[in-house]
């Protein structure tokens, strides 16, 4: 998207706090019509509120689990709609833990939510924004995806999350290669630690 482009409709998956509540809150400020996306109702509400007082119009809330996969179908055809023009795959889990000792269940919904969400909602969004000549995806990844043998203390025991996470980053690189000479712009951001409740 450049400076120029009339804003759209941006979806943002894990609005509801912290980065994705960044995002969410500055783009509704800039004029684009949000769909904020995330599992707790209560939040995402007080968040739409909070926007649509500010002066946002367009506010949309959609409560969903990603790791759930009817929960993943309805953000998936929501984000294949032909008015979502910025897609922000910020929605995340950490897992962190000895890989030996962390919980199965978890990890599977660390993978579900940070690879397999972020590559369907990707999917759903790019073919229409082809079609309509404009459009970028935004996925969050981590420095930790560059982590690699870094020992714990101060950092996370992360095999997973920053397995994820690097895939985050070259699945991004590697599309916006493929894409590229279209109008489609792709970016992945790679925070540091930051002062969230991810972390707790």
């Amino acid at each position: 998207m450049t400076s120029h482009d009339a804003p759209g409709t941006a979806l943002v998956t894990g609005a509801s706090s912290d980065i994705g509540w960044e995002y969410a809150t500055r783009l509704a400020g800039r004029g684009w019509k949000v769909v904020l996306v995330a599992r707790r109702a209560e939040r995402l509400e007080s968040l739409a509120r909070e926007l649509r007082e500010a002066g946002a119009t367009g506010v949309e809330t959609l409560v969903a689990d990603l790791a759930a996969p009817a929960d993943l179908a309805r953000v998936t055809e929501r984000a294949s709609g032909d008015d979502v023009d910025l897609l922000v795959n910020n929605a995340g889990i950490n897992g962190y833990g000895p890989f030996a000792e962390v919980d199965g269940d978890l990890l599977d919904r660390v993978l579900t939510v940070n690879v397999v969400a972020l590559t369907a909602l990707t999917r759903a969004a790019v073919p229409g924004m082809l079609a309509r000549g404009r459009g970028a995806v935004i996925n969050v990844a981590s420095l930790l995806a560059f982590a690699g043998d870094l020992p714990p203390g101060p950092l996370p025991r992360r095999a997973v999350y920053a397995g994820t996470k690097g895939y985050a980053v070259t699945f991004t690189r590697t599309l916006a290669a493929e894409l590229s000479g279209t109008p489609l712009r792709l970016q992945v951001v790679c925070p540091g630690l930051t002062a969230t409740e991810f972390h707790l």
